[in-house]
């Protein structure tokens, strides 16, 4: 398929870097039930995450609480 970084599962991270000599088994004992599968890198695809704001959806950021208020050295 395709040479992308990304599709490499974490399991399989640490045997393709010569962190291990141990090949990962489907039944791996630090996979949990809760996590969540593996998902490639969409970024620069029509899939990536644009959050609200950003300037290929619009640009148009909310209005600003302005309950912050930025760090000042001490006098």
């Amino acid at each position: 398929g395709n040479a992308e970084a990304s599709l490499v599962p974490p399991e399989w991270h640490g045997w393709l870097h010569h962190q291990s000599d141990v090949v990962p088994q489907d039944n791996n004992p630090y996979r949990q039930r809760w996590q969540k599968p593996h998902q490639a890198n969409m970024t620069g695809t029509d899939a990536a995450y644009l959050p609200d704001g950003h300037t290929l959806r619009g640009g148009n950021r909310a209005e600003s609480t302005s309950d912050y208020q930025s760090w000042q050295p001490p006098k």
